[in-house]
């Protein structure tokens, strides 16, 4: 069965960031990225509190349906060891994720590494059981071939009073989106989400925003991979 993000991705990763100034653990990387021939790689988890922190991992297969809604479920095809953890007071603990089904040739696969704090007697063996999570980091993870590419077409128009920048991923590889404008119109700050290949996501002006009319044309102003993106876009009206 799929679990339904209740959130679009940039909020999730809004709650990670929240998450990480509340909290004494801190991770390296925040994004996971295993290029061909490898299939391993490992994450650290380090406590700079001095009380213990108690964790449970899990992982999830991502995916993102054509309208850009995400949807994750769980997986066999890769495993996070150990499931569980306690990290003591100023230490750092190193864990493992692996993709069992091998490495990917010819594009890229995704999914997301869960991070939950939990309270120190929670028992992670029994499935069932309800555990009070604290807080959770919310990581992607990307297994995926060196050639494989991102390729964004960029459209915006006007609906409803709002404008809408939409950005369709033709690609083999996940695009990371990172702040947004289109002319005098700024339309996002700090991370916007992630397309993944073969998604559409869209985003909308802020309200209350003086928008251009249809029919003009402005220049879309982004970050798309650490790559600033500038590109000349015609209103459209729909």
């Amino acid at each position: 069965m799929y679990i339904r993000s209740l959130l679009a991705a940039c909020a999730m990763f809004a709650a990670s960031s929240a998450a990480s100034a509340q909290t004494s653990l801190r991770v390296q990387p925040v994004t996971v990225e295993v290029l061909h021939p490898s299939q391993a790689t490992s994450v650290s988890l380090q406590n700079t509190g001095t009380s213990p922190v108690s964790l449970q991992l899990r992982i999830f297969e991502w995916t993102q349906s054509a309208d850009g809604s995400d949807s994750i479920r769980p997986t066999d095809e890769v495993v996070v060891s150990p499931p569980a953890a306690t990290i003591p007071g100023n230490s750092t603990y190193t864990i493992r994720v692996a993709r069992t089904a091998g490495a990917v040739e010819g594009g890229e696969r995704s999914y997301r590494l869960w991070i939950d704090e939990i309270p120190i007697t929670a028992d992670t063996t029994d499935d069932n059981a309800a555990v009070d999570v604290r807080l959770r980091y919310d990581m992607p993870v990307f297994f995926g071939d060196p050639a494989a590419e991102s390729n964004l077409e960029w459209t915006a128009y006007r609906s409803d009073g709002t404008l809408v920048v939409e950005a369709s991923n033709r690609g083999t590889r996940h695009a990371r989106v990172v702040g947004m404008s289109l002319g005098d119109v700024t339309i996002g700050k700090g991370l916007m989400g992630y397309v993944l290949p073969g998604s559409t996501r869209r985003w909308v002006s802020p309200a209350g925003a003086e928008l251009p009319p249809a029919g003009t044309e402005a220049t879309l102003v982004t970050e798309v991979g650490k790559v600033e993106v500038r590109k000349p876009l015609k209103i459209a009206n729909r």
